[in-house]
């Protein structure tokens, strides 16, 4: 009686504990891939592959840049966005300078200093204009403008509503 009453509560409570989601190590059902494909027009760009199998487009790559290529700049910097979101540094895209040179980047806060640098920029370049060009969508990620210390307006954009929100894309 006592073995079989005991063996009645151990598989109750097995079968509770098994489906308590909180368990599960934060993030875990979260995972995005990052990668560089093409575009359905043959364009290489930036991908985020979502938990959810959304494949978004984050960057378009439409001009080479000095000598470096369109297609090898891509991989270059969607191996940067894995590497960010890996670290946990890749919860806002922005804009700074990092070892004097105007850079586009991530931060782990809205409104914080840059945590990963994504790209650099050239120096004629306005890295708002850049970031704004880059994604198309990214208007829909924006929280209020941060005025920054040269007192331009800073720009951030929540990665989370981005990916969430943005048109799932189909590659090439």
């Amino acid at each position: 009686m006592k073995t079989r009453l005991f063996a009645q509560l151990l598989t109750a409570c097995t079968l509770v504990l098994g489906s308590v989601p909180f368990l599960a190590p934060p993030g875990a059902a979260q995972n995005t891939t990052y990668f560089c494909g093409q575009s359905r027009d043959g364009v290489p760009t930036t991908f985020a592959l979502t938990s959810t199998a959304r494949r978004v487009a984050v960057i378009r790559w439409q001009k080479d840049w000095g000598t470096i290529s369109r297609e090898a700049r891509c991989k270059e910097v969607s191996s940067r966005f894995q590497k960010a979101y890996n670290n946990g540094t890749l919860n806002f895209l922005t804009h700074g300078v990092m070892s004097g040179q105007k850079v586009i980047c991530t931060a782990r806060e809205y409104g914080g200093p840059c945590s990963s640098l994504l790209f650099t920029l050239r120096p004629e370049d306005n890295p708002r204009e850049v970031i704004n060009s880059l994604i198309g969508i990214a208007y829909r990620a924006r929280g209020p403008v941060v005025q920054s210390e040269d007192g331009e307006p800073q720009i951030y954009i929540d990665m989370n509503f981005l990916l969430q929100n943005a048109p799932n894309t189909t590659e090439k």
